[in-house]
């Protein structure tokens, strides 16, 4: 017998890939930034990184910032609109069935969820460390801030890499994000 699995609504689609975009950007542009004063590795290969130097890399981490911001915003207002983030997030009772999430992935997106805030926050604080002098300090200072605002990021992209493993090893559900709606037995 063959069932016919649901797309994930376009809107979900096109977050997603905005994000996975605008996260390559945020990533390749930050290694950039960190080459420019490197604290605890030596640094990342050029061909690694975006934006050239210091100045072009700033360029493409704010842009790739705001455009991760309202595409975030947008993506927070359509999960509480619809209760899709209420039923795939938060219904921790349920267990893994069919499309539903398990538990050990619900524990994971809401982990990054967690991530995502100290990014966001150390990412203030060292932009604006005159201005939001509190943040900074409640990281313990600019290179704490500037330290956690790294840690985060990095374990994102191991978050990313995991993701992106296990989006390769199911096919199915790959091809769903792409908007290809194939049966499966």
């Amino acid at each position: 017998m063959s069932t016919i699995h649901a797309l994930p609504p376009r809107w979900v689609r096109l977050c997603h890939w905005t994000n996975a975009t605008m996260f390559a950007v945020m990533l390749t542009s930050g290694w950039q930034i960190y080459n420019a004063d490197p604290f605890w590795i030596p640094g990342f290969a050029r061909y690694l990184t975006l934006g050239g130097n210091l100045p072009g890399a700033l360029m493409w981490h704010f842009a790739g910032m705001w455009l991760l911001a309202a595409n975030g915003l947008v993506a927070l207002a359509l999960l509480v609109a619809t209760g899709r983030g209420r039923r795939l997030y938060l219904s921790l009772g349920r267990t893994h069935d069919g499309g539903e999430r398990s538990r050990v992935q619900k524990l994971a997106y809401l982990g990054v969820l967690a991530l995502l805030t100290l990014v966001i926050l150390s990412g203030l604080s060292i932009w604006k460390p005159v201005q939001l002098q509190w943040l900074t300090s409640a990281f313990g200072g600019y290179q704490m801030a500037r330290q956690a605002h790294f840690l985060c990021m990095s374990l994102l992209a191991l978050f990313a890499c995991g993701h992106i493993c296990l989006a390769l090893l199911s096919p199915r559900l790959l091809l769903g994000m792409l908007g290809v709606n194939r049966s499966a037995s």
